[in-house]
């Protein structure tokens, strides 16, 4: 099957095209912006337990029905983005803004008037907020040549305790994506509930076994393991989160770290839902466009990086994310991804909304 897509150029004048229009995609580093507020309503109407829920909400439900509202946007990149490197800088801007987000997180929760509510509440969000932000945009970088986006990339995948990641990801994921092989494609009708732990244990474990592989392929030495390399600095923030409030900054760090990996793995869920690649005398076909699911809704995708332009993503993997397009042919989500992961979490109603939406010649048999 042939993609082709038309190259267009961005909006307005050169001086428009080159400074000011890139900087929609700074609207992902003002997402910690709503734990402010939900400490600021909570003071204000004296319902903090409340408000600790905030910022899924904003998340989940208002930007996600701004999105329907803005709507879509199937406009192809300019070829003149590889120039720009004020993209790059966003994106390595999300570090300082992670770990700023992280602290004073920690610092709400050990001294607000939480009930356990509110401190489940508490943990939720700033879970949320480190799924969206930090894992987005490790998710962009880890794929990039040089030395400091891997490292940033690293580094923030380490404040949400999924180093693994860097590696499963890039020589697990996308070499067996779509197929039987990958845990992270979810198969045709399996629920978010049961994929989402499979995909945890399954991803971890298999970061440690390519690493090993990669090691012993390279004969180098067992301290130049990046899985561990990556662990340990997961275990530094939590030292230092340790040393400053003691076991209630252990448990906030662990807890805050388990929802954003979780929040990523439903999004993978969401992603590669029911598409397979088929087998061939030498393992499977080439990853094309229709091996994901594709999403054009505008605010969703300027929120995410474009990250919901999947279907190009994982066609060229090294794109960055500003050049990455919109493939008409490739399977369409009904929605943003804001929608779509809550869409999940009810099975049936995924199912009978998604199942029809699945092409005939990349649908997998039950």
């Amino acid at each position: 099957m042939s993609h082709t897509s038309p190259t267009l150029n961005p909006p307005g004048t050169t001086f428009v095209a080159r400074w000011l229009w890139p900087l929609r995609f700074l609207l992902i580093l003002t997402i910690p912006l709503s734990l402010f507020d939900a400490l600021r309503f909570g003071q204000a109407s004296q319902m903090p337990n409340l408000f600790a829920f905030w910022p899924v909400f904003v998340m989940y439900g208002i930007l996600t029905a701004i999105d329907y509202l803005v709507g879509k946007d199937t406009s192809q990149p300019a070829e003149n983005v590889r120039t720009i490197s004020l993209y790059r800088w966003i994106a390595l801007a999300a570090l300082p803004v992670q770990l700023l987000s992280l602290w004073w997180g920690l610092l709400v929760f050990t001294t607000a008037n939480f009930n356990w509510i509110g401190q489940a509440g508490w943990i939720l969000s700033v879970g949320a907020v480190s799924g969206t932000l930090a894992i987005t945009v490790a998710h962009e970088l880890i794929h990039k040549p040089t030395r400091l986006e891997q490292w940033v990339g690293g580094v923030l995948l380490s404040s949400v305790c999924y180093g693994g990641f860097k590696i499963e990801h890039v020589y697990g994921h996308h070499v067996n994506v779509s197929t039987p092989l990958d845990a992270s494609s979810a198969k045709l009708g399996q629920t978010v509930y049961t994929f989402i732990p499979q995909a945890v244990w399954h991803n971890m474990r298999n970061a440690w076994r390519l690493e090993a592989k990669r090691l012993k392929k390279r004969e180098f030495p067992w301290w130049r393991n990046e899985v561990l390399l990556w662990s340990m600095s997961s275990v530094l923030f939590a030292l230092v989160a340790f040393a400053f409030f003691g076991w209630v900054g252990v448990v906030f760090f662990i807890g805050q770290s388990i929802v954003a990996f979780c929040e990523l793995e439903a999004i993978n869920y969401v992603e590669h839902y029911g598409l397979t690649r088929q087998r061939t005398e030498n393992g499977y076909e080439r990853v094309r466009p229709e091996h994901s699911w594709n999403s054009s809704y505008r605010l969703m995708n300027w929120f995410l990086m474009n990250l919901a332009r999947h279907s190009d993503h994982h066609s060229y993997a090294s794109r960055r994310y500003q050049e990455l397009r919109h493939f008409e042919d490739a399977p369409q989500l009904p929605g943003g991804y804001g929608a779509m992961v809550m869409l999940s979490f009810c099975p049936p109603l995924w199912f009978r909304i998604i199942h029809p939406r699945i092409p005939p010649h990349v649908r997998q048999t039950k």
